[in-house]
């Protein structure tokens, strides 16, 4: 069957329609059409109310264990769930400050690398490899929730913790860097959008998506290693006379004190959950925050190494650190399902006890409690993949509450992609850049927010897309946007372009005026996809004209 171009677009108006507002018995919110007899019922045999479930089902337990048909009991969990969501947030704030941004600020010094490249690779890779992963394992993932998702999330990223970046630490941005950073999204995004709009996404363009983001990223790398030549250049003329005085004083003590002196104290001191200053300058809230986040805390502090070049001893705890040789590799295998697979007969998590055993037999006889031993610094490696895991598991659970409240308030696919997953699956990057913004790394949590976002629209979409397309006979991807997709390309050109013209007219300076007309843009299209999701006005990309047949 053929159409003509008004016929195909009110065959796509009609198909966004089946899917927004007549929800299909594969998906969830079908629950809405039930009885509250059969809801239950429903939540527990369908696939698709347990596609966001982690560790926790929210969704069986409102429906389940309290029952929508006890209106005041059903609200009372949502309220719950809530203050569930907002716990995580904590959890997840703690995490960015105690744990990541001292890791990552270790790894820029130790690698001697600027915190824009810095943010662009490391922070940018940390944050977005766990979607990215996720959306390359799952290639018959629903398209509209994931374009939805991918733009929403880019957009936020963007426009409210960039934004948020420059209210808490203004600086000045670097012409040609800044200037790349959004012209390759600019173009990026265009390209998205002109090849998805016939629905068809083939192998040229997920190929040219890809390399796009192989060609930022040499670049990107490319302008530090000119930068980093200019400058032992400029430090060679200068011929200095070398410091007698190093760093290394401590290899030419010896000590008359004990190898070991100390340690269990040493230990004890590193784990308390609790800072004790916070403890007594803070109120009864502050004080309720954290007893409530000690258990987390304490479970963080055994399980994820400390590195932190501004602390004593840089973070060395020897105790404590030759736990973490045994406890991450098991807390990492066993939340990811992976201690019980079996190899030779014999379980994961025993090969991982017995492979951790040798490292750290040889730090307690290599090392001491009182100083720090020069390969403390690969204890970062540790601490960034537990840093990243550590996140990912409560970005997950975030996730699945976000989704769980949106289906109670009813939103569809696109609303609940762009807006409540879009928050949740960035909800990482917002206390990671933030925490940096906070400890004077500005600029390495700014890159970050672009080169996030662009990581996972050009890596992540461009390999779902390809190895979708691999899986059809004409090696082409069938793509769905939905209604918002259209709305939610337009809103990221406008947070871009809005963005380089306000710089541009700051001569590149990033002021907290910036950072407020990235916010309010980001409300706006926040503001506008919401009032299309109640059918207020419409949202780009739907056809409104009248049919001149009726009547």
């Amino acid at each position: 069957m053929t159409f003509n171009l008004n016929g195909s677009l009110l065959l796509r108006v009609v198909r966004h329609a089946t899917y927004v507002n007549f929800p299909r018995p594969d998906d969830c919110s079908y629950l809405h059409k039930l009885s509250v007899d059969e809801q239950c019922q429903f939540v527990e045999s369908s696939e698709a109310c347990t596609e966001s479930v982690f560790y926790f089902n929210y969704v069986w337990f409102l429906y389940c264990t309290l029952g929508s048909e006890r209106a005041y009991l059903f609200n009372a969990g949502f309220m719950f769930l809530l203050c569930v969501c907002a716990y995580y947030f904590i959890i997840l704030g703690t995490t960015a400050d105690q744990f990541f941004c001292p890791t990552l600020a270790a790894i820029a010094e130790t690698l001697n690398i600027s915190e824009t490249l810095a943010g662009v690779t490391i922070l940018a890779f940390g944050n977005g490899s766990p979607d990215l992963f996720t959306a390359v394992a799952n290639p018959d993932e629903d398209t509209e929730l994931m374009f939805a998702e991918l733009f929403g999330s880019a957009a936020f990223v963007i426009g409210v913790i960039g934004g948020t970046v420059l209210l808490i630490e203004p600086f000045t941005f670097a012409p040609w860097g800044i200037s790349r950073d959004l012209a390759f999204f600019i173009i990026s995004v265009v390209w998205i959008s002109l090849k998805a709009a016939d629905e068809r996404f083939n192998m040229v363009d997920s190929s040219v998506l890809i390399g796009l983001y192989l060609t930022f990223l040499f670049l990107v790398i490319w302008e530090f290693v000119l930068a980093r030549r200019e400058m032992q250049t400029a430090r060679a003329r200068e011929a200095s006379m070398p410091n007698p005085s190093a760093r290394n004083d401590h290899l030419n003590v010896e000590s008359n004190v004990p190898a070991n002196a100390g340690l269990l104290v040493d230990f004890w001191f590193h784990i308390k959950p609790i800072d004790p200053e916070e403890w007594s300058l803070g109120g009864c809230v502050t004080r309720t925050i954290c007893l409530l986040k000690a258990p987390f805390v304490l479970l963080l502090l055994l399980t994820i190494p400390i590195v932190d070049v501004t602390a004593e001893r840089n973070g060395w705890c020897k105790l404590l650190n030759i736990c973490h040789c045994l406890t991450l590799p098991l807390m990492v295998v066993f939340v990811n399902g992976l201690a019980f697979i079996w190899i030779a007969h014999v379980p994961l998590f025993m090969w991982t006890m017995l492979a951790s055993l040798p490292f750290m037999i040889v730090i307690f006889y290599t090392s001491r409690t009182d100083r720090c031993p020069q390969f403390h610094r690969c204890f970062t490696i540790l601490s960034f993949l537990g840093c990243v895991q550590a996140i990912y598991i409560i970005a997950q659970e975030v996730v699945s509450v976000l989704e769980t409240l949106g289906l109670v308030l009813k939103l569809s696919k696109s609303i609940l992609g762009l807006s409540m997953l879009a928050w949740g699956n960035s909800i990482g990057d917002l206390f990671s850049n933030v925490a940096l913004a906070r400890q004077g790394y500005g600029k390495m949590a700014f890159a970050a927010c672009f080169g996030g976002p662009l990581l996972n629209l050009c890596l992540g979409l461009g390999l779902t897309l390809m190895v979708k397309a691999f899986g059809s006979f004409n090696l082409v991807a069938e793509v769905r946007k939905g209604v918002m997709g259209e709305n939610c390309e337009a809103y990221l050109f406008q947070i871009l372009t809005t963005t380089w013209l306000c710089l541009l007219f700051t001569n590149f300076q990033g002021r907290r005026s910036v950072g407020i007309s990235m916010i309010i843009t980001y409300g706006m299209f926040l503001i506008f996809s919401f009032l299309g999701e109640f059918e207020l006005l419409h949202p780009f990309g739907t056809d409104h004209q009248s049919d001149p047949n009726a009547g």
